[in-house]
């Protein structure tokens, strides 16, 4: 098999209009679910905006940077940052740009064909995480007790594995990041959200720099990377106004499953 590499890529008349489009539906999945949306954009960026598996992972990474930044800025603004988990967030946060910079780099070193084979692996577990999880009845937090030492490496260990999958596969990373900081930080829903977003910021960014640096994108691929930006930013705010109004747990269940046939597509196809 051939890849393409970021210099090939071309920007034909249909790609802007289908990247807008499909960021403003995942967008509004991502606003009403409460995902980052990385997950359901790769299958777009790889099957219908036909771009290679290395120049798709900071294309993700790009619009995922767009699309954190305003979910936090928003939630900050209405008073959910919360500082008593600024520790966490900071320790996270140092983790995780480390962890995303070795991630990227690891791209360059790993055969494309082990990479995408990671990559449906992550894909399908985020697919049946979203797809059980309204079905298991998880209790809405778990305290553990924790000292200084183990809440800081426990911090830093989390932060650096999830930074790593952010920087290799083009994701925030949330799907796994939240669940740690419910079930071992004991923080609740709301205030996992917040700080994930906090963290993801520098992670994507650090992740997003190193493939920069590493020519992964090109003009064409940052054009496409805005345009469905703007798209995913707008179908955020809309979809979360919309929450309310919409069944979540039939919505997550049919997304999760929409997720794991199109990664099994994606095996199956290459």
């Amino acid at each position: 098999m051939t890849f393409k590499t970021a210099n090939e890529i071309r920007l034909s008349t249909w790609k802007l209009p289908v990247a807008f489009l499909s960021g403003l539906l995942l967008g509004g999945v991502a606003g009403l679910i409460g995902v980052g949306g990385g997950e359901f954009r790769i299958p777009i960026l790889i099957y219908a905006l036909k771009l290679p598996l290395l120049t798709m992972i900071p294309v993700n990474l790009l619009v995922g940077l767009l699309t954190v930044s305003v979910s936090f800025a928003r939630r900050f603004q209405l008073g959910l940052w919360n500082s008593d988990y600024l520790d966490i967030s900071i320790t996270m946060s140092i983790a995780s740009i480390i962890g995303a910079y070795f991630g990227a780099t690891l791209t360059e070193k790993i055969p494309r064909k082990p990479i995408k084979m990671l990559l449906a692996i992550i894909l399908i577990a985020v697919g049946l995480k979203i797809m059980f999880e309204p079905l298991l009845q998880l209790p809405a937090t778990l305290s553990l007790t924790l000292g200084f030492f183990e809440e800081f490496s426990l911090a830093l260990f989390s932060g650096f594995i999830i930074g790593i999958i952010s920087g290799m596969f083009g994701v925030a990373g949330g799907e796994f990041r939240i669940p740690i900081l419910i079930y071992v930080f004991g923080l609740n829903v709301t205030s996992a959200g917040t700080v994930s977003l906090f963290v993801s910021i520098p992670a994507i960014a650090s992740g997003l720099v190193k493939h920069h640096n590493m020519n992964h994108m090109n003009r064409n691929a940052v054009a496409i990377a805005i345009t469905m930006g703007l798209g995913s930013i707008l179908g955020a705010l809309m979809g979360a106004t919309c929450v309310k109004n919409i069944e979540e747990n039939l919505l997550k269940i049919v997304l999760g499953a929409i997720l794991v046939l199109a990664t099994i597509r994606m095996i199956i196809k290459h």
